[in-house]
């Protein structure tokens, strides 16, 4: 006791003299969310976590730090963390775009699309005229079918032809848009029937990988690759999926009557038919991952987030009766993963010599059925009219509506949504049951 006596002012004296020191030494708050984000930019993910981490310890409310932070989740596939972090930074400064941009980017990622849509609202109204939060905003109406304020965030009066005659005309239909994947270019294409069926020449201008395919098309007069110099017309019309969906809006209130409109080489169906015919049993088309992505700490090539995993799809393997055949290329290697199942079945050489989708779209027609994820595959299967099994993550895509197990797109497709983000088992359970069903009445 003495002896704590005697050194206790000692002790206290030196943390006096030290306790200037230590914070001096501590960086300023401003440099460590520069740091922060500095190393998010150059993709250091620890760096960026201990900087940030430092910042929010000295002010747990910064709003960069808290946005940063959110971001890095974000990038690191952790969405609910993320969003914890980007509410909390909206929180401060709920009118800067930015950082409200970033709440509903997670926010719609997750599924939440009435919060996304309501953060924007209460803030900018309906009508932002923040081109970012604009984009975001419309394709949550068209999610909802709420066409009066969608109407009001995209100009689509250039875009129509009802006031007018395009009888005779040349139109170019230009589907080169960085944003139409392979799936928006055959949902969008069937707007090409209906210029052709109000008496245009329709010319399309689309990437060189969906030529051969759209080359089928009777009412398509020329397929123009990208790799070519765009022709000058006497009309031109740009098209994205959110753009189709308001200028046709008025024919989805009953299944679309386009169906087919896309179609597969006639010698490529002989020579799939002759193939197929060794598989007495149901015959049922697998695709059960979506275009992958590029993870961006690791620049690894990781599945994209509407794709399922082998033995997330592996159940319905086991339904007996029915012969499973890939829709993808055999030499995947999440695809070689099922190969074990004696009623899974790859064919190395679809699409290898005639051109993307020409044998995958002969050897659709030759099946009762198709069962995939969110990809292209589930438009080319409805298009052309051949029954389709959809399973739609659970923040689903726009043009898939709110909570409808069918779609006016396509009539003959049926929607299985999942009930909880990323859990598939519910939904391969329902497609499973549905599939016993269906071989029943078959």
């Amino acid at each position: 006791m003495i002896f704590l006596k005697k050194i206790l002012p000692l002790l206290l004296s030196i943390l006096l003299l030290t306790c200037p020191i230590m914070l001096a030494c501590a960086e300023p708050i401003d440099q460590l969310i520069t740091n922060g984000r500095i190393a998010l930019q150059q993709k250091n993910k620890s760096a960026a976590i201990t900087a940030l981490t430092n910042a929010l310890e000295q002010n747990p409310n910064n709003p960069e730090a808290l946005f940063y932070m959110g971001v890095l989740h974000y990038y690191a596939h952790n969405n609910s963390t993320a969003l914890s972090y980007l509410q909390r930074c909206y929180e401060q400064h709920p009118k800067h775009a930015q950082y409200l941009n970033a709440y509903v980017t997670v926010a719609n990622h997750m599924g939440q699309f009435d919060c996304a849509r309501d953060l924007i609202e209460s803030n900018f109204g309906a009508e932002p005229q923040e081109t970012t939060l604009r984009t975001k905003l419309l394709p949550l109406y068209i999610r909802s079918m709420d066409w009066y304020y969608a109407s009001k965030l995209c100009r689509t009066s250039d875009l129509w032809w009802y006031n007018e005659d395009i009888s005779n005309q040349t139109v170019l239909l230009d589907l080169s848009s960085q944003w139409n994947g392979h799936g928006d270019v055959m949902q969008i294409i069937r707007y090409a029937r209906h210029l052709h069926t109000a008496g245009a020449r329709v010319s399309v201008y689309v990437r060189p990988e969906m030529v051969a395919l759209l080359s089928l098309c009777p009412y398509i007069e020329d397929v123009i690759a990208t790799t070519h110099h765009k022709p000058a017309l006497e009309k031109e019309y740009t098209l994205t999926t959110d753009r189709l969906t308001l200028i046709m809006h008025d024919t989805l209130h009953s299944p679309s009557q386009d169906i087919p409109y896309l179609y597969a080489d006639q010698s490529r169906c002989e020579q799939w038919k002759k193939k197929l015919a060794f598989y007495p049993t149901l015959k049922v088309g697998i695709c059960f991952q979506s275009s992958p992505m590029r993870d961006y700490f690791s620049n690894t090539i990781i599945p994209g987030p509407r794709s399922m995993q082998p033995e997330e799809i592996a159940p319905l393997l086991t339904v007996p009766g029915i012969s499973f055949f890939s829709l993808h290329m055999g030499n995947d290697s999440a695809v070689k993963k099922l190969c074990r199942y004696p009623t899974f079945h790859v064919f190395d050489e679809l699409d290898t010599d005639y051109g993307p989708f020409m044998d995958t779209a002969a050897v659709i027609k030759q099946l009762d059925l198709v069962i995939t994820v969110d990809t292209s595959i589930a438009h080319l299967a409805g298009a052309l009219g051949v029954p389709v099994w959809t399973m739609v993550p659970y923040a689903g895509d726009f043009r898939w509506f709110a909570s409808r197990s069918d779609s006016p797109w396509y009539p003959t497709m049926t929607l299985f949504r999942q009930a909880k983000q990323g859990e598939w088992s519910d939904v391969i359970l329902r497609v499973k049951e549905a599939l016993q069903s269906y071989l029943f009445k078959k």
